[in-house]
């Protein structure tokens, strides 16, 4: 069972997409941003960590069964070279990129937790189990999803858990590094770790053996992180913006307002005490 699975544990809240503005957020979308008046931080993925090539291999085999299907959307896979037209694109709108030494996920809690940014902007729990205080799902320009928000000190708290056995409950259900103990969702994972306290006398009362599970919980709990502030923003180049967005398919119009909206002067922060 993947980390979709911690969604009944994490229980995202809806929020105001206005709540944003004048925040400092790490990002995957801009159109959405420059319209919220927001500064955009992104973040790309490093090496992936060792213990994760299972999941690749997985992956990997999933995208060729749905190539030989004809499935495109499924086959599809992002490129080296899509990459690095991505971070020339937005070098010329003037939005600051990072990469990450191994999880972005891992590098936005980071920078949540140490008040470099307000909040992770992501679709995976996994940031959670990396400690990012606040996280949120769902923030695009359109779709029938509202905006979530997950504040992690909050859940712990309604569930009367720590973050390692927040992480030891992912273990046992199964993460992206690990295959869970049969039988264990999300509401038996945390059941077991509150009876017994930790992942060890979980899988004991289980009678499961779990061989990665050490390396799976340090990964979670001590992830490899560049310990430094996210880089600034600069100063964008309008014309080589418009040009770029427009031969990616962008209308001229909606290219405009993009490269605009990113070039304004941000509010202040408005992060409460």
């Amino acid at each position: 069972m993947g980390l979709s699975a911690l969604r009944d544990v994490l229980d995202p809240k809806p929020f105001d997409l206005a709540e944003l503005e004048g925040r400092r957020v790490a990002v995957n979308r801009l159109e959405l941003y420059a319209r919220l008046r927001v500064e955009p931080v992104w973040v790309f993925d490093g090496e992936p960590p060792e213990l994760k090539a299972k999941t690749i291999e997985k992956r990997q085999a999933q995208r060729e069964k749905a190539r030989e299907e004809g499935d495109e959307v499924g086959a599809a896979r992002l490129e080296d070279s899509q990459i690095r037209e991505a971070k020339t694109l937005l070098d010329t709108l003037g939005v600051p990129w990072f990469q990450a030494p191994e999880e972005t996920d891992a590098q936005l809690a980071w920078w949540v937790a140490n008040d470099h940014v307000d909040a992770g902007i992501t679709q995976d729990y996994d940031a959670a189990l990396y400690g990012c205080p606040t996280t949120l799902r769902y923030v695009r320009a359109s779709g029938n999803r509202d905006p979530e928000r997950i504040t992690l000190e909050r859940r712990l708290a309604e569930h009367e858990i720590t973050r390692q056995q927040l992480v030891d409950a992912a273990i046992l259900i199964g993460t992206d590094y690990n295959d869970g103990v049969h039988g264990v969702g999300p509401v038996r994972g945390l059941d077991l770790v509150r009876e017994h306290g930790d992942l060890q006398a979980a899988a004991q009362a289980r009678e499961a053996e779990l061989p990665r599970a050490e390396a799976v919980r340090e990964l979670f709990l001590d992830p490899t992180v560049a310990e430094q502030p996210p880089p600034g923003a600069s100063a964008p180049d309008p014309p080589a913006a418009r040009s770029q967005l427009a031969r990616h398919g962008l209308a001229k119009s909606r290219a405009k307002r993009l490269v605009q909206g990113l070039g304004q002067p941000l509010a202040a922060d408005t992060r409460e005490a």
